[in-house]
C-alpha cells in the first residue's frame, strides 16, 4: 500500500500545480465577449472622429461577437458610403436590405448608393419603384428629379417637377430644379415657373427705386 501511496500523492500534486492551466467551461466565449465590446467601443470612437476606415477595421473585429455582428455590420456599410467608396458600401447595403426588404430608408439607401457608383439607369428603376411603394414622399421625388436631371432625361424630370410643383408646392428645390430643367428642354413647360436670377431682379429693384 505504500508503494501506491507515493505515485498516488505525487499525481495528485502534479494535478493541483496545473489546474491554473485550465480554463473555467465558457471562459473563452466570455473573453471574447469582452474583446468583441472593446473593439466595438474603440470603433465607434474613430467613427465620431470621422476615421472612418480605423473604425472599419475595428468593426469588422467586433463582429465576431453575435450581438454585435449586425450592429458592426451596418456601420461598416455606412462608413464605406462616407468615405464615399461606393462599390463597397453598395455590397453592405444590399446585404442589409437582403434581410430587411421593406425597409424604405435601405432602399433609399441602396438607390443613391446606386447612381453614386455611375449605375444611373440601375438607380433611375429602384427609385420609380421607391416612389410607386411611397407616392407621397416628397425626399424621395426629389431625389429622382435630381437624378433625371444628372441623366440629361429633361422630358421625364419636367414631368416629375410639375408634380412636385402641385404635391408639394413648399419644396425649396423648384426653383433649381426648374433652371437646370430649362437648360436640357428646349420649350419648357410655362407651368414650371419663370425663373430669374436673384441678382438680376435685386438690381431691376435698385433701378426702380
Amino acid at each position: 500500500m505504500k508503494k501506491l501511496l507515493l505515485p498516488f500523492c505525487s499525481l495528485l500534486f502534479f494535478s493541483c500545480s496545473t489546474i491554473s492551466n485550465f480554463f473555467i467551461p465558457g471562459e473563452f466565449d466570455i473573453i471574447n465577449e469582452n474583446i468583441s465590446i472593446e473593439y466595438f467601443t474603440i470603433a465607434e470612437g474613430y467613427y465620431d472622429l470621422e476615421k472612418y476606415s480605423k473604425a472599419i477595421e475595428y468593426y469588422k473585429l467586433a463582429m465576431k461577437n453575435q450581438d454585435l455582428y449586425y450592429t458592426s455590420f451596418y456601420k461598416i456599410a455606412k462608413s464605406y458610403a462616407l468615405l464615399k467608396e461606393w462599390n463597397e458600401a453598395l455590397v453592405y447595403y444590399k446585404e442589409l436590405l437582403e434581410r430587411d426588404s421593406e425597409n424604405t430608408s435601405l432602399k433609399l439607401s441602396v438607390s443613391y448608393i446606386t447612381a453614386m457608383s455611375g449605375k444611373t439607369d440601375e438607380a433611375i428603376a429602384q427609385y420609380e419603384e421607391l416612389l410607386v411603394e411611397n407616392p407621397n414622399d416628397q425626399f424621395i421625388l426629389e431625389n429622382y428629379i435630381a437624378l433625371l436631371i444628372f441623366a440629361e432625361r429633361g422630358e421625364d424630370a419636367e414631368k416629375n417637377l410639375l408634380e412636385l410643383k402641385k404635391k408639394f408646392p413648399d419644396s425649396k428645390e423648384i426653383k433649381e430644379f426648374a433652371a437646370r430643367i430649362a437648360e436640357l428642354v428646349e420649350n419648357p413647360d410655362p407651368d414650371l415657373g419663370e425663373v430669374e436670377d436673384e441678382d438680376f431682379e435685386d438690381d431691376r429693384e435698385t433701378e426702380a427705386r
